[in-house]
């Protein structure tokens, strides 16, 4: 049937939104992304709410990109270096492109590790660089998807909490959800009339 739930106080089931350290946010969003249904099936507490958004802008950070022109830079410092026949502008500035899209922080280690390995008489290409990054950007960028999935499912599924988010609610939706809703409050409360509308 499943997987049983204990909803006991003591400890938490593994990856279940408790104390919410960084790893445990990790791994609840790695879960409700195979087993949605793990969000209604524990409380979220609003300490979990609080380290997600944490999680969500470090994930955010770490996700930073580069920028061509310092990669452009970099990479004929590279060649006057290594002595290195450089490639033509254009294509140092698609290849700059490319890497820029990379988190800052990680072109910055394939740089340093090129610059310091590099024995080869050609200049290096995308590929060598991405080389010593191995799946780095791979896991960053799911880490990132994990988390802002989690963050819109739990968005989606709190509802207006008070009266005054109740009236917002309504005031963004559009006339024929707010006509659909009076008549079904109409049908709960038969002492309602249009004029209470």
């Amino acid at each position: 049937m499943g997987d049983v739930i204990s909803l006991a106080s003591g400890t938490a089931p593994a990856g279940d939104a408790g104390a919410a350290p960084a790893e445990d946010v990790d791994a609840f969003a790695a879960r409700t992304a195979r087993e949605p249904f793990w969000l209604d099936a524990v409380a979220i507490p609003e300490t979990f709410r609080e380290a997600l958004g944490v999680a969500v802008a470090e994930a955010r950070r770490e996700l930073e990109p580069g920028h061509p022109a310092e990669i452009v830079d970099a990479l004929v410092t590279l060649a006057d270096r290594h002595r290195l026949d450089l490639l033509d502008r254009r294509a140092l500035e698609l290849d700059a492109e490319v890497m820029a899209a990379w988190p800052r922080d990680l072109w910055m280690r394939a740089y340093r590790e090129i610059w310091e390995r590099w024995a080869w008489r050609r200049m290096p290409t995308v590929g060598d660089f991405r080389g010593p990054l191995g799946d780095a950007i791979e896991r960053r960028r799911r880490r990132y998807d994990l988390l802002t999935t989690l963050q819109a499912r739990l968005r989606s599924r709190a509802g207006p909490g008070s009266l005054p988010e109740c009236i917002a609610a309504l005031e963004r939706a559009g006339p024929g959800v707010r006509q659909t809703w009076f008549k079904a409050a109409m049908r709960r409360d038969p002492g309602l009339t249009p004029a209470d509308r």
